[in-house]
């Protein structure tokens, strides 16, 4: 099982990488994106994330699909890093 997910992972970075477009894995629209750290206080950090940035601040979904991979529901954003967003994922109640 994570095997699975991690070799889906690793598929959607690599179409990210190379399109605009990212299709959301099921379930990937519920996950939160913030950049507000009270959001996920009450929450458990399970990984850590980051997209090639598309315009501004757009990741093209990149980043809901890697959080529901780790089994996360939400993403902190922690910053651009060259030409990535970089994020902590969360499980939140």
């Amino acid at each position: 099982m994570m095997m699975t997910r991690l070799m889906a992972i690793a598929v959607v970075g690599l179409a990210a990488a190379g399109c605009a477009t990212v299709t959301l894995a099921p379930g990937a629209e519920k996950v939160t994106i913030t950049k507000n750290a009270s959001d996920v206080a009450s929450c458990k950090a399970v990984g850590n994330v980051k997209s090639p940035m598309i315009g501004l601040e757009g990741t093209n979904g990149t980043l809901q699909n890697q959080a529901l991979g780790l089994g996360g529901n939400a993403v902190f954003v922690t910053g651009v890093v060259g030409e990535f967003v970089a994020g902590i994922v969360y499980s939140c109640p």
